[in-house]
């Protein structure tokens, strides 16, 4: 039988593939459905993440839902330090983000911008209930669960490495790894995936509000001319405010850690390869999509 690991990358892979597929087979099926913005957003999230785990399932006999999903409680304590930390950690995300912004288009600012007249609560529904929900379940439940046998840091940066090559674009790989490898520590930690599920929602959240208020001062055709003219200084106030929110972010990871001093119960350390064909391919995949 084939090692954890191989299953995890496997998982991540019929998922990218499946998100490739889409624009083949998804426009008839959402065709069929009233054309209300956020029902078909939900729907091509579940287009998109529902028959990966299907086949995950056949292909695995797996029916441990509960240990796979990572579906266990969050304490509240928990809940104030992780929204504490994402709230935080946002200027450092930010300032990688904007780095980059110097090489590589960004996309999720053009996502954002596009959707600058739609209502506040169906643009949080799309860009931060969804993606937490959906995401976090596949990548941090069913792709995670299944580096088990791997030390909880390889476990992290594979989990992390993986989130960001599935976005499908080199500028938000390392942006989307960063928050990848938080979200899988997060989870490691309280052994449930609702803790990454929170500071993904807060996250993107925050990030969702803050391109609405800067909308209300320039255009989106304004915004988007400062995104493609972006130059070294214009990305020193971004570095500023990460430097200066690294000591309060470093202090509320050390609580956190302490609170949860045991570390996931169902993580044995073992001696499972990281490299396989998988994951191999995965990465051709994203060099070959991202690249065009």
């Amino acid at each position: 039988m084939r090692n954890n690991v191989f299953l995890g990358c496997l998982a991540a892979l019929i998922l990218v593939s499946n998100m490739i597929l889409l624009g083949m087979y998804a426009g008839p099926i959402l065709a069929l459905f009233p054309q209300n913005i956020v029902l078909i957003n939900i729907l091509n999230e579940v287009i998109a993440f529902v028959p990966p785990v299907l086949i995950y399932f056949l292909i695995t006999q797996n029916s441990g839902i509960k240990e796979t999903f990572y579906i266990s409680y969050i304490s509240p304590s928990n809940i104030i330090l992780i929204t504490l930390i994402s709230i935080i950690i946002q200027p450092a995300l930010m300032a990688v983000s904007a780095v980059s912004s110097l090489f590589f288009p960004n996309a999720a600012s053009d996502f954002l911008y596009s959707m600058s007249n739609m209502p506040a609560l169906s643009t949080l529904i799309i860009t931060s209930l969804m993606p937490a929900f959906f995401e976090e379940m596949y990548f941090r439940g069913l792709v995670l669960s299944n580096f088990k046998n791997t030390s909880p840091l390889k476990a992290c940066i594979l989990g992390g490495i993986i989130f960001g090559m599935a976005h499908l674009n080199f500028q938000q790989f390392t942006y989307a790894a960063i928050m990848g490898i938080i979200f899988c520590y997060f989870v490691y930690k309280t052994g449930s995936v609702f803790s990454s599920m929170l500071s993904h929602f807060v996250i993107n959240g925050i990030q969702t509000i803050l391109s609405a208020l800067m909308l209300k001062t320039v255009s989106v055709q304004a915004a988007n001319e400062q995104a493609k003219n972006v130059v070294f200084s214009d990305l020193v106030p971004f570095l500023n405010f990460a430097l200066i929110s690294i000591i309060p972010l470093i202090f509320l990871f050390i609580i956190f850690a302490q609170h949860n001093p045991k570390e996931n119960r169902n993580h044995v350390t073992q001696s499972d390869k990281i490299f396989n064909l998988p994951l191999f391919i995965l990465v051709v995949i994203f060099i070959f999509y991202s690249s065009f």
